[in-house]
């Protein structure tokens, strides 16, 4: 019997790589998909190794794992990396492509949503004092500046901000005065509080009467950076409590969403 092989062919780049962002100061990890590369030779199974654009060693703070195409690291210099991938087929013939990790500082403060997220309802009044909240997490430990929260323009008293565990502990409080503002406000703690990663926490507001509102919000979990607002049973409230003393939200309606958030400052890693 004779066995005809055709030639070997070259593996070729098929989806270029995107530019990818790190952060000083914590862990960065990007694996390589298997789609980068093709080869047109049936079975064939390629092998990679990435080095640094010009072909020198990556940096220092980045290693590469061949078997399951996976950079990681810690950058400690901000500043853009340019790595290059070779792809090479069991005959030795070889494909490359350079991409840029971006490392650069993290932001000052992450809060759960932007400044121009703005609630549906923005003048609601049950005729009664209320304690509004959100539950959150974080991937990363820092700390609690403050708490935002959107105002309604038909809120006309002072508003107590508080920090909480998931089972009702006062973590830490502060108090807004300001009886004329309306839209985003942020009251800040005199002390930073320092909360744990991936440990849930209540941040809230009260009002004595007005407050804000979207409905069916929470149908999703919320992230932005390290913070995550869960889905299950978040947008919390309470009936009660005064403008100089807040209670701690445990009720929840159609998923809505209240516009309490937090101001946090990562800690960086050593």
């Amino acid at each position: 019997t004779i066995t005809i092989h055709g030639a070997n062919d070259a593996p070729v780049l098929a989806v270029q790589t995107a530019t990818q962002n790190a952060t000083l100061g914590s862990a960065f990890s990007y694996t390589l998909p298997t789609t980068t590369f093709t080869d047109v030779d049936s079975g064939e199974t390629l092998t990679y190794a990435a080095t640094a654009a010009d072909g020198t060693a990556l940096p220092a703070w980045l290693t590469f794992n061949a078997s399951t195409r996976t950079f990681s690291g810690t950058p400690t210099t901000a500043g853009n990396y340019g790595v290059k991938v070779t792809a090479t087929d069991i005959g030795g013939l070889s494909a490359n492509e350079t991409f840029t990790i971006a490392a650069g500082t993290a932001p000052a403060t992450y809060s759960l949503f932007s400044a121009s997220s703005t609630p549906t309802q923005t003048n609601l009044n049950d005729g009664q004092q209320l304690e509004l909240g959100v539950k959150f997490t974080s991937s990363a430990a820092g700390d609690i500046t403050g708490i935002r929260f959107y105002r309604s323009a038909n809120d006309n008293g002072q508003n107590v901000v508080d920090l909480w565990s998931s089972t009702g502990t006062k973590l830490a409080t502060a108090t807004f005065t300001n009886t004329t503002a309306s839209g985003w406000q942020t009251a800040n703690f005199t002390t930073p509080y320092t909360i744990a990663a991936n440990t849930t926490y209540v941040a809230s507001y009260h009002t004595t009467g007005g407050y804000v509102a979207t409905d069916a919000f929470f149908t999703a979990a919320v992230t932005s950076g390290p913070l995550t607002a869960p889905a299950s049973g978040n947008g919390l409230y309470a009936y009660g409590g005064s403008a100089t003393a807040g209670l701690f939200p445990t009720s929840t309606f159609n998923s809505a969403n209240y516009y309490a958030d937090v101001v946090f400052r990562p800690q960086l890693a050593a």
